[in-house]
């Protein structure tokens, strides 16, 4: 294989991605998560369960290769947080349980990360949904990241190490920890975008109503 490779190509190979879950109660989504992880043949994978009382981590141990610890219920940041302590990956990308990584997403990750000024960044996103407004939703979201080059978890948030650790790790807090970790992305170095979008779920949306959520979220995100 590394004789098919040019010299970028085996940059790319020797980039080792750690990929954490944190998940509660994800038994109808963790295996389509980790399937799509396992097909980009990561470094290594920790699922960080919050105190699931259903088949979520049963279905994660079936998984070679996935590392289950179960972090309490303390929130996602402190659960994002141990299990970022558990991995030794040269790069951190940190998946939500109810989203699935596109094809070839190590492939596109590595060639993003090889300018080392790159610090991280995030996947475009598209919705499960398969009515018009969640299209709709998924383009918002793509344009407010090139926009404001701001993202959240829901886009599979990547970094390096080293800049994951010089920070202490996701803010301690509710809400918003997604957003403060890209904001110090964005205000520390190079952002990169990944356009082969993931697939997360609509749920929250479908839940309360799309025009709804959309208000709610910028309501939000305006105090924050």
């Amino acid at each position: 294989m590394k004789n098919c490779l040019s010299d970028d190509g085996e940059k790319i190979m020797k980039n080792r991605v750690s990929v954490i879950i944190p998940s509660l109660n994800e038994e109808e989504n963790i295996g389509q998560a980790l399937a799509s992880v396992i097909a980009g043949d990561p470094f290594e994978v920790v699922v960080a369960d919050g105190g699931s009382t259903d088949r979520t981590i049963e279905i994660a141990r079936a998984y070679p290769g996935v590392t289950v610890t179960e972090a309490g219920r303390s929130g996602r940041a402190a659960q994002m947080n141990e299990g970022a302590r558990m991995c030794s990956g040269d790069i951190f990308l940190f998946l939500h349980a109810d989203t699935t990584l596109p094809g070839g997403w190590a492939l596109l990750l590595g060639e993003k990360m090889l300018d080392g000024k790159t610090l991280g960044g995030c996947f475009f996103v598209r919705l499960s949904g398969s009515r018009f407004i969640y299209r709709l939703i998924g383009w918002m979201i793509n344009a407010r990241t090139l926009l404001f080059r701001s993202f959240t978890g829901d886009q599979a948030m990547f970094m390096r190490r080293e800049f994951f650790e010089s920070t202490g790790g996701f803010p301690d807090v509710p809400l918003m920890e997604d957003l403060m970790m890209a904001d110090r992305i964005r205000k520390d170095g190079k952002v990169a975008f990944i356009g082969n979008p993931v697939k997360t779920a609509s749920r929250k949306w479908e839940r309360f109503g799309p025009v709804r959520t959309i208000f709610l979220m910028w309501y939000i995100k305006s105090l924050f």
